[in-house]
């Protein structure tokens, strides 16, 4: 309903100004009114799923860049334990970490590597594979070192690593 005041005549300072009298309007106008505001409703509605769905999109990337960078760390420190001799590669297959890194697992492949001639050269191609337990997550990442010969490394043979 619209509202319109009693004296269309009366001055500024007038109380009689201040008196309003509903007027009827028409069934097209309130309709109208009313389809703005389902449109309004629905716009938001709309905008509110895409910023929802961009904003989870968004963790679900900071949480695979997150994993990521984790998996990258890990595999960079079981290398280094190799080289220190601190982990042997000996023990064939998966090797659980320690609390609190108990859902991600360690593999390495060695092989030795060869001189032109064919010959031993002394190095070890050493491969870490990490993997996680609960995500679809692998990070690989290999490196050929020197291995002194008190440590006791020996390669292992898998015939599934090619030997380079």
């Amino acid at each position: 309903m619209r509202w319109r005041p009693v004296c269309p005549a009366a001055h500024v300072g007038d109380l009689r100004s201040l008196a309003f009298k509903p007027s009827r309007l028409s069934g097209g106008v309130r309709g109208s009114v009313l389809l703005e505001v389902i449109l309004a409703l629905a716009l938001f509605v709309t905008a509110a799923a895409i910023v929802t769905s961009g904003m989870n999109a968004s963790a679900d990337s900071l949480d695979r860049q997150r994993l990521n960078t984790h998996a990258a760390n890990l595999a960079a420190t079981a290398l280094a334990e190799v080289q220190l001799g601190l982990r042997s590669p000996a023990l064939a297959g998966e090797q659980p970490f320690a609390e609190p890194f108990e859902k991600w697992t360690a593999e390495l492949l060695v092989a030795p590597t060869e001189t032109e001639a064919g010959g031993p050269s002394g190095l070890l191609r050493v491969e870490v594979i990490i993997r996680h337990r609960e995500f679809p997550l692998v990070r690989r990442l290999a490196q050929i070192i020197r291995v002194p010969e008190d440590t006791g490394l020996r390669p292992i043979s898998n015939p599934a690593t090619p030997a380079f």
